[in-house]
């Protein structure tokens, strides 16, 4: 074999990248800094999002301030995605591609009338298990009130974690009922790995 020069190769000498004939369609390959490297999806190629429109459907919490999947039936549509599975029916994105990615949730819904100053909290919840973060609000009337609230962050997840969102009241709303009327909640690859 010649010993010819990367810098002096023409067209017929040329080739794809070690591993593109099995790398996916979109994928990139990303340097390790050791030399090597591996194909992943670019940070933003992997996205999705779900969300309620004109939502009436109401979710009673679980007592003495539990959680559970804010899952109102019927309620979730899918919305734009790449490199993601949205399920609807369960109110569930898996991801497929290992990374950080950034997450995002906006609610609006109604409460049932309890006294104010009662607390709602949402955090997100990957594989079934709620984070320790999460975001409240607070009644501000003893009647039923229209609240909204957002929420973003960071997550490492791994390939085929499912993300959800979870939902439970305070000692006060606890077993009382909230209606999502808009919604909607995504994740966005940041930093594939």
């Amino acid at each position: 074999m010649a010993n010819i020069q990367h810098a002096v190769l023409t067209d017929p000498q040329l080739h794809e990248p070690k591993g593109a004939s099995t790398a996916l369609e979109g994928q990139v390959y990303r340097a390790n800094g050791s030399g090597s490297g591996a194909w992943s999806f670019p940070s933003g190629h992997a996205y999705g999002e779900l969300y309620i429109d004109s939502g009436v459907t109401p979710q009673t919490l679980l007592a003495a301030s539990a959680t559970a999947i804010l899952n109102p039936a019927g309620e979730w549509t899918t919305n734009g995605n790449s490199n993601v599975i949205l399920s609807a029916t369960n109110g569930t994105i898996t991801v497929l591609q290992t990374g950080t990615y950034l997450l995002n949730l906006w609610i609006t819904f109604t409460t049932a009338s309890a006294a104010a100053g009662g607390k709602y909290y949402f955090h997100y919840a990957v594989n079934g298990v709620p984070s320790a973060r999460k975001t409240l609000i607070a009644k501000y009337s003893n009647g039923a009130d229209t609240l909204h609230c957002t929420a973003t962050g960071f997550a490492p997840l791994n390939a085929n974690d499912v993300v959800s969102i979870y939902v439970g009241g305070g000692t006060v709303t606890s077993s009382t009922a909230i209606t999502p009327v808009e919604a909607a909640y995504g994740v966005t690859l940041i930093d594939p790995s």
